[in-house]
Formats: C-alpha cells, structure tokens, sequence
C-alpha cells in the first residue's frame, strides 16, 4: 500500500500545477461556453488518473513535480543519525550479516548504512512516515466511500415512497429541489409544490443533465476526489466542477429560449433554491444526486448570456488543446551526466584543484555542499546521496550524506589508485596527506 499510496502523491502534485492553470482559464475565457470548463477539468480528471506520462519539450510541469525525483528524495531521507562502514572496516561484515545491503561506493569499494554506532537498520521517511500517512490516507478513502454509500441508500429509503409523475420523472414529498439519482436508469426526482411553468423549466434542465450524461461527469469526479482527498486544490476542482456542469447545463437549455422565457427560467432557479441548506445538503451528502447549485451565480449567468462570438470558441478550444499537450505530458529526462562511470569526463573549466581543497578544507566542519557547487561533479551511491570530484590522476574528493539540504556526513580526499587510503578534510592535516 505504500507504494500506491506514493504513486497517488506524485500524480496529485503534478496535477496540481495543471488545476492552477485551469483556474486561470477559467477567468481568462469567461466569456467562452460553459462547456469548455468542463472539458477542462476533463483533462484534469485524466492528470490524477492516470499513471503513466509521455515526456514532452513543451511541458510546462516543473521537473521535480513532472519526475520522481522530490518524493524520492524526501522519502530516502534519515531521520537519525547514521554510520558509514566501508568494506575495509571491522564491522563491516558484521553489517552485511545483521542484513544491511552493500552500497557500490562506484571506485569498487563498497560500504554499508547503519544506525549511528549501531548494525541495524537506519530510519527513513520511506520506512516510518510513510506507512503511517498510507494508512491515514486508505482511513479517509474509506471513510468516504461508507459516508457515500450510507447517504445514498438513506436517500433511496426515503424516495421509495416517490409517485411516478411521468416517463423517468418522479416526485416526493421528501424532495425539497429538484435532482437527477441514478447511473445506469437515471431518474428525475421533484417536489409536489412545483407549479406548472417552474416545473417546465426544471423538467428541461434535469433532461439536458440527462442527455449529456452529466451524472457520470459527476460520479468520476467524487471517486477522483475520494482518492486524492488530501489534496485541497482538487477538492475545490471537484466544487468547481459541480458548479460549471450546473452552468453548461444552463446554456445547453436557454440557448433558444427568448428574454421574456430566460427571466422565466430564473424564476424557477429561485423558487427551487427557497430551502437552500436542504438543497446544499443533497448535492454536498448524496454526491450521486444532482442539487441545484450557485444559484446566484447561475441567475446572472442567464440574465447575461450572449451568444459567445465563434472567434472566443476557437481560441477556447485551441487553450484546451494546450493545456493538454502542456500539461498532460512531463519534461523529458535530463540526461544522468551526474552517473559515475569509468572514462568519465569533467569539464578542465571548473575542476575542483588541490589547491581548492587545502583552501576549503581551512572551514573544517562548516564546510557545507554549497561550497562545492561551482565545481563540476558526478553523482554516485545508492541509498546515500555521494559526489565525486575528480581532481587528478592521483586524488579525487568524494563528499557523502543524505540530502544536499543537510550537512554532509563526510568529505574524502581519497586516493585514486587506492580507495581505503582517504582523510576527511574537516579534519586537517590535508596537505601532510598530500605529500604522504
């Protein structure tokens, strides 16, 4: 579970990048139809969903956020002290007994990770954080799954008293606003005190949810939310999806209706919001149901509406298209020039001299990664984050340690030809060691 529990993590923060952009639309294309918000928020219900992404030069999701590499890093990370016992030490066998996993060192020397002083297991994120936040989030996906299934059959207790008013359309006295229920037969619930004329305009607007299947949109997005209720940036997608279905449902029904019929219509809108905390209710409890919601924003949304110019739909559309190249794509792999491989070539313009690391090595134990960052490096080790630097035929510099954001755990002026033979640098005495 605490992989999948990962997998979610990192295709929620890459998603979160594509929900910012897609707020931003949305206020950039007001003037666009409803509809292309909610293909919109389509395109974001595909980012949370699905695990696998091509890479692409255009991608605009950042490359910690597109790659592995942020949640990897913070789950490798220790969160106790820890020992280095490279394969020249006493101890070392003992390590690699008790169970610990030699580590290639990429000079053909090998070394071990250990509790501080200790043979066993250090602590991680990945092996103590992490199955407690897996187990709080499997907690809340099925505490949200019962709450849903629990509402809903007490919703359908109460509506099994319903009176079939005509075809798929039913009313109940238990019904305070209007909603469509139901997946594979959708049904239309109403109120008894409907008018005529209001029941009209409700009859329509329920039938056009219908006709474009507006409750799977709907259903998918709850389940999405469910699995990344952690999340708050898509628990407001999933509002805000509710909200421009609702809107899309609106043009999709007054499109072809006159002033005097619009003004109609957002009369019923009105008098089937009189009981708004009940009405919020259904739609926010029952999320299989279909409530009447922003009313008030609906009202000015069809008091306002125009015909959107063809030129506004276009380049609308061309945004969606964008958008889903952009941001349903990650940036492709920069290539691993930081992997230790024998024949490797450092730039001569930035390397690191002995005469750098007798200067250096005056800061002792504040030496810091950053004091090494302007010289070019390889990357090497697993399970310990190490640099190396190569310097001449005869020495290289090798900084260890956990994360490049912590104080190394060593720095070793090592002998090329003989990697046991090293002195860490904080510790002085580097250029006696040299002319040893």
């Amino acid at each position: 579970m605490n992989g999948l529990f990962l997998k979610i993590v990192k295709m929620s923060l890459s998603a979160t990048w594509l929900i910012l952009a897609v707020l931003i639309l949305r206020l950039v294309f007001k003037k666009a139809p409803k509809w292309i918000n909610v293909l919109l928020w389509g395109i974001v219900a595909v980012r949370l969903i699905c695990p696998l992404s091509i890479e692409s030069p255009v991608s605009l999701i950042p490359d910690f956020a597109g790659s592995d590499k942020l949640v990897s890093e913070w789950t490798d990370d220790y969160i106790e002290d820890v020992s280095i016992i490279h394969d020249n030490s006493l101890d070392y066998d003992a390590a690699v007994t008790a169970g610990r996993e030699p580590i290639s060192d990429g000079s053909g020397g090998y070394y071990v990770i250990t509790k501080y002083d200790q043979l066993g297991e250090p602590s991680t994120v990945e092996n103590t954080v992490v199955p407690v936040l897996s187990s709080i989030w499997a907690s809340g996906v099925v505490i949200l799954f019962l709450y849903t299934v629990i509402s809903y059959l007490k919703l359908r207790r109460k509506l099994d008293t319903a009176v079939l008013y005509q075809d798929n359309i039913y009313q109940s006295e238990h019904v305070s606003s209007p909603f469509v229920m139901g997946i594979i037969k959708p049904r239309i619930y109403l109120p008894f005190k409907l008018d005529g004329q209001n029941m009209e305009y409700v009859v329509a607007h329920e039938m056009m949810h219908i006709r474009y299947k507006d409750y799977w949109w709907k259903l998918i997005g709850f389940l999405i939310f469910m699995i990344h209720w952690f999340n708050p940036l898509v628990l407001l997608a999933y509002v805000l999806l509710c909200r421009d279905i609702e809107l899309a449902c609106d043009e999709r029904v007054i499109k072809k209706l006159n002033n005097e019929q619009r003004a109609d219509y957002t009369e019923a809108l009105v008098n089937c919001s009189v009981n708004h905390r009940v009405n919020r209710r259904v739609a926010s409890t029952y999320p299989l149901a279909f409530g009447e919601l922003g009313v008030k924003e609906r009202v000015k949304s069809v008091l306002n509406y125009k015909k959107p110019a063809f030129w506004i739909v276009i380049l609308a559309v061309i945004a969606c298209i964008v958008v889903a190249v952009c941001f349903l794509t990650n940036p492709p792999a920069k290539e691993d020039d930081s992997s230790f491989l024998p024949g490797t070539q450092i730039d001569e313009t930035n390397k690191l001299s002995l005469n750098d690391v007798i200067i250096l090595s005056q800061n002792g134990y504040d030496l810091t990664w950053s004091d090494f960052e302007q010289y070019d490096y390889t990357e090497t080790g697993s399970g310990l984050y190490i640099r190396v630097y190569e310097i001449d035929e005869l020495f290289s510099l090798r900084i260890g340690g956990g994360q490049p954001d912590k104080d190394p755990m060593y720095i070793y002026l090592v002998l090329t030809d003989d990697s046991d033979t090293r002195i860490d640098i904080r510790d002085g005495g580097v250029t006696e060691f040299i002319s040893e």
